[in-house]
This record gives structure tokens, C-alpha cells and sequence, in this order.
């Protein structure tokens, strides 16, 4: 039987490991962009399944360390679960809404739809028209409902999160919690799911994932320690410029379906 290690990893294999350094260093500063960035870059090396399922123990094991900002993880959990019930249940049922949505429209039109959605908003952010939301449970149910339908259809129900905690002036600290507890129910669910392929993966694809975990723990770490240096102006900037990028890239990932 062949041994495999990280002596076996080629130059592929270290791509994915550098960018995971970056998506977790993020993921720890601003509260997501770690799954995206995962499975956008070991996609463009194994197939879309395997990506996904590659991802889904890594960010698991980095959301619950991020719940702990501020209390324990069950304290959060049960904390911001009841004051945010209704906009995690609506955006529960939009995600299912949304992949049916998916079946429907083609996905680089809804990628489009969300590159424009997210520049539109930034853009608002740091001019006149600066876009604010009531902090009622109405407003929340209705904002959860969509962000889960558009999450569903682009996996990027996060960001349209963020819009809706930057807009109703949510503390930092706050928006990690809530966005990774958000990123957790949907994890969940998918390494049920995803169980069947993990099971298949082959030695090297282990090794890689365990080096994978293990760094990421590190780095998200580090990156929390950077988040609560930073003021709540700065954070708020630097999720913006998360969401430009995502835009951009959402724009770019559609346009080239739509006119490649």
C-alpha cells in the first residue's frame, strides 16, 4: 500500500493550503469569506463535490471556535438564536426557496444579480444614499427570507447577511456570531449531505485535509486577535471591501458563464 504525506503534496496542493492561510486570516478578522474562498480555489483543481466537502469539516470546526468571541459557544448559540430566531428561520426556508430558484434561472445570471447587488451596495455605503434597515422582526424575517433565497441560489447568503447587520449598526463582535452561526446550520446540514464523498476521499486528500484544519485554527485565530485590535469604523471597511471583492468576482464568475 502507498504512503502518502505532505512530501507527496505537488504545487496544486500547496496552492490550496496558501489560500486557506489567506480565507482563514480573513474569515478571523472580518467573520466569513472562508468557505467561498475554500471552495473557489481547491474547485478549480478537484470536482465541485469533492470542493465542497473539502471545505465543510475545516469551516465547521473554525465556526465553532468563532463562536466562542465573547462567551462560550453554547451562550451564543442559545443568546443570539432567540434574538435572531426570525432571520435565521427565514433564511433557512429562502435557502431551500433558493435552490429551486437555481433549478430555474441559469446560475450565471444569479451570479450577476449578486456581483451587481453587492457593488451597488458598497457603493451606497460611502455616499448620500447610505441604505439602513429598522432593527424589527419584521424587517428581519423579510431580509432573511431574501438573503436565504439569494444564498440559496449563489451560496453567498453571508454577504447579503452583512448588508443586513451593517445596515442595522450591529457591533463587530455581533456580526461574527451571528454570520457564523449562520454558516454552521448550513454546514451542517451539508456534511450530512456530503457524508457519501467524504468516506471516498483517498489518503492524500486526508492528509490534506487535516493540514488544512490545522492551519486554518491558526490562522483564524491570528485573525480574530487583528479583528479586536481594529475599531468598529475600520471593520466596517474592511467588510466592505470584502463585499466589493465578492462582487466583483460574483461578476466576473457569471459573466463568464453567461457570455464565455
Amino acid at each position: 500500500m502507498q504512503n502518502f504525506g505532505i512530501n507527496s503534496f505537488d504545487s496544486n496542493d500547496w496552492i490550496i493550503i496558501i489560500c486557506f492561510v489567506l480565507g482563514a486570516l480573513l474569515h478571523g478578522i472580518t467573520g466569513f469569506g472562508y468557505p467561498i474562498v475554500g471552495t473557489a480555489i481547491i474547485a478549480s483543481f478537484y470536482p465541485l463535490k469533492v470542493a465542497v466537502a473539502m471545505v465543510v469539516v475545516p469551516c465547521i470546526v473554525l465556526n465553532l471556535l468563532m463562536l466562542r468571541t465573547g462567551g462560550t459557544i453554547f451562550g451564543n448559540i442559545v443568546k443570539y438564536g432567540k434574538q435572531y430566531f426570525w432571520l435565521f428561520l427565514t433564511s433557512f426556508v429562502g435557502g431551500l426557496l433558493g435552490v429551486k430558484l437555481l433549478l430555474i434561472i441559469p446560475e450565471g445570471w444569479l451570479k450577476i444579480f449578486l456581483g451587481i447587488t453587492l457593488l451597488f451596495y458598497v457603493y451606497t455605503q460611502y455616499t448620500k444614499y447610505r441604505i439602513t434597515f429598522k432593527k424589527d422582526n419584521k424587517t428581519m424575517a423579510i431580509f432573511g427570507l431574501v438573503a436565504g433565497i439569494v444564498g440559496g441560489a449563489t451560496n453567498a447568503i453571508v454577504a447579503f447577511l452583512m448588508i443586513y447587520l451593517l445596515g442595522t449598526d450591529r457591533s463587530k463582535h455581533e456580526m461574527v456570531i451571528v454570520n457564523n452561526i449562520s454558516i454552521l446550520i448550513t454546514k451542517l446540514i451539508q456534511i450530512v449531505m456530503l457524508l457519501p464523498v467524504m468516506m471516498k476521499f483517498e489518503q492524500k486528500q486526508m492528509w490534506l485535509l487535516g493540514l488544512v484544519i490545522f492551519i486554518s485554527l491558526f490562522f483564524v485565530y491570528i485573525g480574530s486577535h487583528i479583528r479586536n485590535r481594529l475599531s468598529q469604523e475600520i471593520f466596517n471597511h474592511a467588510v466592505a471591501m470584502m463585499l466589493l471583492l465578492l462582487g466583483f468576482y460574483a461578476l466576473w464568475q457569471g459573466s463568464s458563464v453567461v457570455f464565455g
